[in-house]
């Protein structure tokens, strides 16, 4: 006897699991984008939505617009050491609105564009933070800004709170001060609530431009080097707590 086995064709269902993850350029870099920063993964313990946590040392880069929703929202939380962001000419943006010379904000909030503090070698170059509730760009130790403009955020627009420099920047109508560092040059502050430029202790302010500020257009913490400065139509043009080397400022001495 011949058994004969009758075959049918049987259905398979496939499951296929799509994981958002963070695209990255052809050098290694991680790129975020609105879309990205919704979908979280960008490192591991982010979150969907706001903020962006990065959690490993690293490049990223800006390839839109980060538009945060409300003034205690921060857009980029960083939480390791040896991080590079590249704004890449793109913004980070809140709803604050300040505005007036000196500018006062319509709010505040807990919100920060960038927030890495408490971590050490941090850079963050070319492109724009306006709108936040409180600091547009907060760092730490060790760190850099390079062509960042800091505007009309509720409190100082970039502050480096412990040995660090920016250059080639902006503070602009912000409810704190414009800029605040161990070393600012070449970069402009006006129209901030408070000051416009403050150099901590050891540091430097050359080169810098700064108008109508609230308090003082540059305030600096002997013994710091403070040279080539131009403070115009502030409350108190270039003050200095202590002995510091001043020269070709204007106003002088």
């Amino acid at each position: 006897m011949r058994l004969r086995f009758l075959t049918r064709p049987v259905a398979s269902l496939v499951y296929v699991v799509v994981i958002a993850a963070p695209a990255y350029a052809v050098d290694g870099v991680v790129l975020i984008n609105q879309a990205v920063a919704l979908n979280g993964n960008v490192t591991p313990g982010d979150a969907p939505g706001f903020p962006v946590t990065i959690s490993v040392p690293g490049s990223y880069r800006l390839t839109s617009n980060l538009t945060v929703p409300d003034v205690n929202t921060t857009a980029i939380l960083v939480s390791a050491n040896d991080v590079t962001i590249d704004l890449n000419g793109f913004a980070i943006i809140g709803p604050n609105l300040c505005a007036g010379n000196p500018a006062s904000c319509s709010s505040s909030g807990a919100g920060v564009g960038i927030d890495a503090f408490g971590t050490e070698n941090i850079k963050v170059f070319n492109g724009t933070v306006r709108g936040m509730g409180s600091h547009g760009v907060a760092l730490f130790e060790n760190s850099s800004v390079e062509r960042v403009a800091a505007m009309g955020n509720g409190g100082t627009g970039i502050s480096i709170a412990s040995i660090g420099s920016v250059t080639q920047s902006r503070g602009d109508s912000n409810g704190g001060s414009g800029i605040f560092a161990e070393s600012v040059s070449s970069s402009e502050a006006a129209r901030n609530h408070l000051d416009g430029i403050v150099v901590t202790s050891g540091g430097s302010a050359v080169g810098n431009t700064t108008s109508n500020n609230g308090q003082r257009g540059i305030f600096a913490i002997c013994p710091s080097l403070v040279l080539s400065n131009s403070a115009a139509f502030n409350s108190t043009g270039i003050e200095t707590f202590g002995t510091c080397v001043r020269a070709n400022n204007d106003p002088a001495p």
